[in-house]
């Protein structure tokens, strides 16, 4: 029941949402001291963090009032972002993230997919922008579609080129002058966040999509009861990796103002609701931060410069889990049933 696509809910104003949203966080700022937005190019008005330490670097956190979205700034350079992403940084140079279970379940969740896509459009041409190692486009092949990928740069893209002998272009899709109203649908999965130029990047696709055709997006949701309850410790903030911090609100208006159709939300994700919720709660419990999350990760992963990693940390993971798992499963489900809201959202946008 709560995996199927969800219609549009009526969306609450910022101001409405004292219950959901801590105040002393969602304040205005007087001084002048962000940048503008690349939406609207007004100032940011809402400070939602200041200063949070990341790797020696400080960053801070602001949202458009007038278009709902945040913004990290300063944003890491060049150099950070192509250390952030490197093959045995954010995945390993087999493209993996997890243990094979965890893994197993990811291709399920990829599978299931294809059948949602496959409701709106039973076959033609998909481009993935930001595709990975390449397993959602094999998965999506392998039903019949024809596909295309783009990729960080080529060390990140080697991998769905190498294993699944995909077409995979490197960088920003729009580089690469692919024709007009040439693709059928158009999936951006937890990347559109992660973009410096996120509405070039839809321009583009409302491009490249056929009349009629469908784009897809996955974003992590600020207005969240997760984020609400999680606030620095929201496992899906994801700082310095997530540049943009979507509402629900401010990503139907962006594509909206855009010429795309909203035709559906979907806000509960399996592979990411449940899982969100649950090291949140273990975040803000006061053990080591997504310690369970990088418990979880491949072996090649494991930073040795990471934190070292206690065993009282660890304990406290197994002596909570009995607790909060079900609690994680139970919050997940009221998200999208009670509040109208999920952790991550999932919209299909049709292009009018």
């Amino acid at each position: 029941m709560v995996s199927k696509i969800m219609p549009v809910a009526e969306l609450t104003p910022l101001e409405t949402q004292s219950q959901i949203l801590d105040p002393q966080i969602w304040s205005i700022d007087e001084k002048n001291t962000r940048p503008n937005c690349i939406f609207c190019k007004q100032e940011l008005t809402i400070y939602i963090f200041k200063n949070i330490r990341i790797n020696k670097n400080s960053y801070n956190l602001s949202e458009c009032g007038k278009c709902k979205i945040g913004m990290l700034h300063p944003f890491p350079s060049e150099e950070e972002l192509a250390k952030l992403y490197s093959c045995g940084n954010y995945r390993t140079d087999a493209g993996k993230r997890f243990g094979f279970a965890i893994e197993f379940l990811i291709y399920l969740g990829r599978l299931r997919k294809r059948r949602r896509i496959n409701q709106f459009i039973k076959t033609g041409k998909i481009l993935d922008i930001g595709c990975g190692r390449g397993l959602f486009l094999d998965v999506m092949r392998r039903g019949g579609w024809d596909t295309l990928g783009t990729e960080f740069n080529e060390e990140t893209a080697s991998y769905a080129i190498k294993t699944y002998g995909l077409k995979i272009f490197p960088g920003d899709i729009a580089r690469h002058k692919l024709p007009t109203g040439d693709i059928d649908v158009i999936n951006i999965n937890q990347v559109l966040e992660h973009l410096k130029n996120p509405n070039k990047v839809i321009q583009e696709s409302y491009r490249l999509l056929k009349k009629g055709g469908m784009l897809i997006i996955s974003v992590p949701n600020l207005r969240s009861p997760q984020f609400a309850i999680g606030k620095k410790k929201w496992f899906l903030l994801d700082l310095p990796f997530h540049l943009f911090h979507f509402t629900e609100e401010g990503l139907c208006k962006l594509l909206s103002k855009n010429e795309f159709k909203v035709k559906y939300i979907k806000r509960f994700s399996l592979e990411i609701s449940p899982f969100g919720w649950l090291q949140t709660l273990l975040n803000i419990s006061g053990i080591r931060f997504n310690l369970l999350y990088d418990l979880l990760k491949s072996p090649e992963l494991k930073d040795s410069a990471m934190e070292p990693i206690q065993v009282k940390g660890i304990i406290a993971i197994f002596l909570l889990l009995p607790i909060y798992f079900p609690l994680a499963l139970v919050l997940s489900v009221l998200e999208p049933l009670i509040w109208k809201r999920g952790g991550s959202i999932e919209i299909y946008a049709e292009k009018k």
